[in-house]
């Protein structure tokens, strides 16, 4: 969340008359800025490279999440900073890409203990730059137990956004389920990606027809669900009450308070750990 805030608030930040030690905050924060600004670039020169290798060599692929976002649901394109570069493919084509990722000049990372291969989750850094790291993935959902219900790879991404340019549809789905499939909505990004991808909703049967297609009600109601409350949003509200999902639904919601996600970081409390991890137990449900 810095990039934001520091957007808004550098100009009152650096006006004389300010204490030594807040002066020096200035600085870290800026210097961190600066850094994480700086290493989107760099990703997207490489996302370029590695985009045209793949191309070349017909492999089916989509960027998405970090420079999809920045660039399609904010206004500001650099209030999205991202770290990585996220690849979804078929995993029948994750040998190929990993091929191009190592012609382009990146190593994979191997562990003594890899769950790479459970995960279908790869991590490829660039030689002589670990700042660098691009991550090729056969489904946003992590867990094999939770795949048995729902899956979101990149045959799914395309049925619900089946052309070249991202549909809101899709950026909601990817969103919503990298926040509660990927992982247990541990940071606010989650739930600013999925602010700004409702916004960018205007055909809500579509969105309601896509989100059923991939089986993804539970997730996508409880995370638009506490969306709005976290920011008071009253259409991101409506969107998320076309997902009751039922009981699980219901239970779902009151799991993942506003208390769950804005106690998960930085240091975890004890109830938000407990909330976040029973949602995942309501997932694995049949």
């Amino acid at each position: 969340m810095l990039a934001i805030v520091w957007r808004k608030l550098r100009g009152a930040a650096r006006r004389e008359g300010r204490g030594e030690t807040f002066r020096a905050e200035v600085e870290r924060l800026e210097t961190e800025h600066t850094f994480t600004v700086g290493r989107a670039m760099l990703l997207r020169h490489h996302a370029a490279r590695i985009g045209e290798r793949l191309r070349e060599r017909a492999i089916p692929a989509e960027i998405v999440k970090g420079p999809v976002f920045a660039d399609r649901l904010y206004a500001h394109t650099s209030d999205r900073t991202f770290t990585d570069i996220d690849l979804l493919a078929d995993p029948s084509d994750l040998d190929g890409i990993g091929a191009a990722l190592a012609d382009c000049g990146f190593e994979l990372h191997e562990k003594v203990w890899d769950n790479s291969a459970r995960y279908l989750e790869y991590k490829w850094f660039l030689k002589g730059n670990p700042n660098l790291m691009v991550e090729a993935q056969g489904d946003l959902v992590h867990y094999p137990a939770l795949r048995r219900r729902l899956s979101f790879g990149y045959t799914q991404l395309k049925a619900v956004s089946p052309d070249t340019e991202p549909s809101p549809a899709g950026m909601l789905l990817v969103a919503a389920i990298h926040a509660l499939g990927g992982h247990k909505f541990h940071r606010l990004q989650f739930a600013v990606d999925l602010l700004q991808a409702a916004r960018h909703v205007t055909d809500e049967d579509a969105l309601v027809q896509a989100v059923g297609r991939v089986g993804a009600e539970l997730e996508v109601g409880a995370a638009l669900h506490v969306t709005a409350a976290l920011f008071g949003d009253g259409r991101t509200a409506a969107l998320a009450a076309r997902f009751p999902a039922g009981r699980r639904g219901a239970l779902g919601r009151r799991l993942l308070g506003v208390d769950a996600v804005l106690e998960a970081a930085p240091r975890t409390s004890r109830a938000s750990h407990l909330r976040r991890h029973g949602f995942r137990w309501l997932q694995l449900l049949d």
